[in-house]
């Protein structure tokens, strides 16, 4: 865990545990460090968006496998 009294520290972690690449991390910070908050809210609202398509598409994937699981019972596949 990052020291508190260290800013960066505390910011970069955060953005890791969000799963940001070192790229992305770097750009947030200087959009911080040069006070961009606009620019920067629209990045993380773009990544938000990103992280919400990959769950929904998870869990289609599930409905499907549960769907199918279903079926091959209902068959006697299984």
């Amino acid at each position: 865990m990052a020291n508190a009294a260290d800013r960066n520290a505390v910011l970069t972690e955060h953005l890791q545990d969000m799963g940001l690449d070192e790229q992305s991390i770097a750009d947030c910070l200087r959009m911080i460090a040069d006070r961009r908050f606009a620019e920067l809210e629209r990045f993380l609202k773009a990544y938000r968006q990103t992280l919400l398509n990959s769950v929904h598409t998870f869990i289609d994937r599930i409905d499907c496998l549960d769907y199918f699981t279903y079926t091959l019972r209902k068959n006697g596949g299984i």
